[in-house]
C-alpha cells in the first residue's frame, strides 16, 4: 500500500485528532492572514488619505502665492507690521546665494524693494513695490514661476488703486518724473496689493537711491518640513546666511491643510506601527500555540498507536516509511489548514481593515492587499506542521517493536 493511501487512511481513522489539528493548523494561519491584510489595507489607506491631502494643497498652492517673507534681521517686526513693508535694506547678493544652496525646505525666490512714497503727479500716496523675476535654482529644476517680472518701463496697478486714478492697461502714467506704461492691472484681492504700485526691480532701486538693495525675499515653503515647519525653514537658511535674516510665514489655508497632512500621516505611521507590532506578538502567540497543540496531538495519536506501529514494524515497514506516514499527515493537515486560513483570514480582513464602499472595490482591495500571501502559506503552514510532528514521529518509528508488542 502506498504512503499517500495510508495517509488518507490515517486521517480518517483519526478523525478527532486530525480535526482538532486541522482546526488548530487553520486558526493560527487564519490570524496571520488577517493581520497582515489589514495592516496592509491600513496602510493603503493611510498612503490614499495622504495622496489625496496632497492634491487638494497642490490645487490650493498653485494659486496661492508666496508665503514666506525673509526679512533682515535687524527689522523690528513691530514696525515691519504697521507699516507694510520693512525699512531695513540687505544685499540683493544673498538671494542668489539662496538660489547657489542646496536647501530643500523652500522654493521660488522673489527679491524684492517696498517702500511707502508720495506719487507727487497723482497727488497721492502709494506703496511702491519693485520685483525681479523669480531667481532660478542653481542645483535643481526650477518649478514654474509663481508671479511674472515686471517688464521695464511698464507699471502695474493694484485694482483699487486703477480705479481711482482712471488707469487703464496701456495708459501712459509718470512716476517720479519717469514715463511709464501702465501693462497690467491686478484684480481685486483685498488687500494692500489693491493700492500697490509694481515695477521692474532695478528701476525701483534706482529711483530710490538703493542700488543692489532688497528689504525682502519672497518664497513658497515646500511640502517637506515637519510640524515645526518654520523652525526647519530657519535653520536651513542660517546654514546659507547665517543669523542675518528673519522668517515670517504668512498664515494660509494651504499651510493649515499641510500641517494637518503632516499631523496625519506622522500620526497614522505611529498607530501602524503600534499594530504592526501588536499584531507581531499575537500572531507568534498563535503560532506558537497551535504548533504546540499539533506537537501534542501527534504525541498523543503516537502513544496510542504504538502497538499498531510495533506491528507494521515486525511485519518489515522501515522506519523511514513510518516516519513519513506521520510526516504525511503532517503535510496534508498543514496545506488544508492553510488554504482553509487563507480564506478564513481573507473574510476576516474586510471586518478590520479601511475599505471602499462599494463591495466590489472591497474585494478587489482585499485581494491586493493579501496579494503574496498564497505561497507563503502553502509553505510555511506545512513546514511548521512537519516541524510540530518531527519528535513524534521519530518517538514512534525509532521504538523497538519487540518492547512495545511485549508490554501489549
Amino acid at each position: 500500500m502506498s504512503i499517500l493511501r495510508l495517509v488518507f487512511k490515517e486521517l480518517l481513522f483519526s478523525k478527532l485528532t486530525s480535526l482538532l489539528m486541522l482546526l488548530a493548523v487553520s486558526t493560527a494561519a487564519a490570524y496571520a492572514v488577517a493581520t497582515v491584510t489589514t495592516l496592509r489595507l491600513r496602510q493603503d489607506a493611510l498612503q490614499q488619505r495622504v495622496a489625496a491631502m496632497d492634491d487638494e494643497i497642490r490645487k490650493i498652492t498653485k494659486d496661492m502665492g508666496f508665503n514666506i517673507n525673509i526679512l533682515p534681521r535687524e527689522q523690528n517686526l513691530t514696525d515691519f507690521y504697521a507699516q507694510d513693508f520693512a525699512e531695513k535694506t540687505m544685499p540683493y547678493d544673498w538671494v542668489q546665494k539662496l538660489a547657489d544652496s542646496e536647501i530643500a525646505t523652500i522654493q521660488h525666490l522673489r527679491p524684492a524693494l517696498i517702500r511707502k512714497v508720495q506719487w507727487p503727479e497723482q497727488n497721492r500716496q502709494v506703496i511702491l513695490m519693485g520685483v525681479h523675476a523669480v531667481v532660478p535654482w542653481t542645483h535643481r529644476k526650477s518649478p514654474q514661476p509663481l508671479a511674472d517680472p515686471v517688464p521695464p518701463g511698464t507699471l502695474v496697478l493694484g485694482h483699487q488703486l486703477s480705479r481711482e486714478l482712471g488707469l487703464a492697461v496701456g495708459s501712459p502714467v509718470k512716476l517720479l518724473e519717469r514715463d511709464f506704461t501702465v501693462g497690467k492691472v491686478l484684480p481685486a484681492r483685498g488687500d494692500k496689493d489693491d493700492v500697490t504700485v509694481f515695477l521692474d526691480l532695478a528701476a525701483a532701486q534706482e529711483m530710490l537711491a538703493l542700488p543692489d538693495r532688497i528689504n525682502l525675499i519672497q518664497a513658497l515653503e515646500c511640502n517637506c518640513a515637519t510640524i515645526d515647519r518654520l523652525g526647519e525653514i530657519e535653520a536651513e537658511i542660517a546654514t546659507v546666511l547665517g543669523g542675518d535674516v528673519q522668517l515670517i510665514e504668512l498664515s494660509t489655508k494651504a499651510i493649515a491643510r499641510a500641517r494637518a497632512r503632516t499631523e496625519t500621516e506622522q500620526s497614522g505611521k505611529r498607530h501602524l506601527q503600534e499594530a504592526q507590532q501588536q499584531g507581531l506578538v499575537y500572531t507568534l502567540l498563535a503560532i506558537v500555540t497551535a504548533c504546540i497543540l499539533t506537537a501534542s496531538l501527534f504525541v498523543l495519536n503516537a502513544r496510542q498507536r504504538l502497538g499498531e506501529v510495533a506491528i507494521w514494524r515486525a511485519l518489515g515497514l522501515s522506519r523511514p516509511r513510518i516516519m513519513l506516514l506521520f510526516l504525511g499527515k503532517a503535510v496534508a493537515l498543514g496545506v488544508v489548514g492553510g488554504i482553509l486560513g487563507y480564506s478564513v483570514g481573507m473574510n476576516l480582513s474586510s471586518l478590520g481593515g479601511p475599505l471602499p464602499v462599494s463591495p466590489s472595490e472591497s474585494t478587489l482591495a482585499v485581494q491586493d492587499a493579501a496579494q503574496g500571501l498564497v505561497p507563503v502559506v502553502l509553505i510555511v503552514t506545512p513546514l511548521l506542521t512537519v516541524l510540530s510532528s518531527w519528535v513524534p514521529a521519530m518517538f514512534a518509528a525509532y521504538r523497538q517493536p519487540a518492547l512495545v508488542l511485549a508490554r501489549e
